[in-house]
Formats: structure tokens, sequence, C-alpha cells
């Protein structure tokens, strides 16, 4: 059984996708304090094993330490981290009572599972604007099967996304690939996929192939297939302003980058330079930007590297 319950005036975030009446009231497990405004809390037993947040460090029980949903471009994983590039803001309470949390908002989230106080879990929102999902089940897969059913079931990968994968930044030219699927197949270990970074593109421009390093890059794709390889390209979430450049002039006229609060087109430093970013809470944004994969897929490439999409950014 899943529960909705709303506090304060939170946005729309397309990531719940059924229509759900808001219970009246709070939920039984959770209480509040008067000192801390923003914060639900839950008294948690000796007992109790806490899963989820995704991409989050340490071990698989998160209890006693703190979590904070406010994605971090840091590629430094140490445990005492309390953010790193990606928010996911489920949790599975497993003990005396079983159920599962999801916390439906933009918003900065802190996790504090344990660590103020180690029977006390906390999920305190900043601004006090977001959806609290509770989900009750006969087991855990039960909570999870009626979470993806919330959020939206993910597609099956294709088999080929399961087997064993190269991926790193600095392989410059087609060449260079070649070189590290001719060891692989010399030294004996499997491999099915090799990502590329953001030096198979002109000067780091989405949608774009460096055609220099990478020359006559469908028949690359191809040559790969042959040797059982897939190429896997990153995109980047941001555009670079540069006339004559379709991807930043169709954004710019058709209205499709986020927008300051004065209404001009935001504009921040990332790989290409000064860089625009699509904004993908709007379907028509969405429709366009996905579109123009179809540049690569007619190359012959079967998967994607979706990277920098928090967004994030060197400057502003």
């Amino acid at each position: 059984m899943i529960k909705k319950y709303i506090y304060g005036s939170p946005i729309e975030t397309g990531a719940v996708v059924i229509d759900m009446f808001p219970e009246n009231g709070k939920p039984d497990m959770f209480y509040e304090e008067d000192y801390k405004p923003n914060c639900l809390e839950f008294g948690m037993t000796d007992a109790d094993v806490i899963y989820g947040l995704g991409e989050a460090n340490r071990g698989i029980n998160k209890r006693g330490y703190i979590y904070t949903s406010f994605c971090n471009d840091d590629p430094v994983h140490t445990e005492e981290k309390l953010s790193l590039y990606g928010a996911h803001n489920f949790i599975l309470v497993d003990g005396f009572e079983r159920f599962g949390v999801f916390v439906d908002t933009p918003s900065k989230l802190t996790f504090d599972i344990g660590f103020t106080d180690s029977n006390i879990l906390s999920i305190e929102c900043e601004t006090g604007d977001f959806a609290l999902y509770i989900i009750t089940g006969e087991s855990l897969y039960d909570i999870v099967r009626q979470f993806r059913g919330l959020i939206g079931r993910s597609y099956i990968a294709p088999k080929w996304a399961f087997g064993f994968q190269q991926s790193r930044w600095g392989y410059r030219t087609a060449d260079d690939v070649r070189k590290v699927v001719k060891k692989y197949r010399e030294s004996g270990i499997p491999l099915d996929a090799v990502y590329l970074d953001i030096d198979y593109m002109e000067r780091y421009k989405d949608f774009t192939v460096d055609k220099k390093s990478f020359p006559n890059f469908k028949e690359f794709v191809a040559e790969m297939r042959e040797e059982g390889i897939h190429l896997v390209p990153i995109i980047d979430a941001a555009v670079k302003i540069e006339d004559g450049y379709d991807v930043y002039v169709e954004g710019v006229r058709d209205n499709h980058f986020c927008k300051t609060a004065d209404g001009r087109d935001f504009t921040a430093g990332v790989w290409p330079g000064k860089t625009h970013f699509p904004d993908f809470l709007n379907s028509k944004t969405r429709k366009w930007f996905g579109d123009k994969y179809k540049t690569l897929v007619d190359d012959g490439i079967e998967g994607f590297w979706n990277d920098m999409n928090e967004p994030a950014i060197f400057y502003s």
C-alpha cells in the first residue's frame, strides 16, 4: 500500500507517474519536534536495518551516518563525504516495522540515520516543500515492486550492458580505442563495451564528432561491432554557446534553456566553456533534446552515457 502526504507547497517534479490523492494528517511512524522545523523523525530499534539512497557512500546498511541529497561533482569518494554525484531519495526500513520512504523534492535533503542519535532516523528538507510517500508491503521485494510502479518501471537493458565495460577519460582518438580493445583480446579478458568520454566530440559540443580524431565515425562504430564491442558515447547536459551551432541556436530560438530570475538564459562554465542548460522539466525541451540523439543512433550507437546532468558546473 502506498500513501501520499504533502508538506508545504512542493513543485511537480515528474518523478511519480501515477496520480494519487494525499492523505489527511501525517504518517503514524514519523513525528515532528517543534525545535526542528521541516524535519521528520522515526524511532529505530536496535534491530532495524536501513537500506537505500542509491549511489551513496559507505555500506549497505546506512545506519550510523549522515547522507545529504545535494549533488556534488566531487571525484574523491571518501567515506566522510556527505554528498556524491546523484540523489536517490528512497530508503527501506527493515525491522519491527517494515516500510519504504520516498521523498519527492528537488530541495536539499538530509538523512541523519542514527548519527546524531543512534536510535533516531531523521529526514530534514531545507525548504519544507515535499511530497512524502510511505510504502508498506509483505516483504522488502514487495515494497520495491510498488516503488517501481510509483516512479515508472525501468526499461530492461540489452544483454551486452550486463557484460564487462571499459570507461575512462583520455581516449583521444579512434586508434586509442582500437589499442584498448586489442589489449583486452590479447589478455584474454572479455569486453562488451567501451565508453567514449568528451574527447570524441568537436570541441566538447553535444551531438558532434571530431572528424580528425574519429574520422569515418559510422564505419568505426561498425568496425567495433565486428569485434563484439558496443561504443557508448557521453552526452553532457551543458550546451556550448556558439553562433552557428545548431543545438545552441535552436535552444535559444525556441526557449529551451533554464532561466535566471530575470528571465535570461542561465550561463555557466562547463567543459565547452560558457554554456546553457536545457530545461528538462519542460516536456517540449525533453522531446527536442531527445530527438538530437538520432544523429548518433543513425551511426550505429546503441547506448549513451548521460553526464553532468545535475547539472555540474565549474563557475557561473
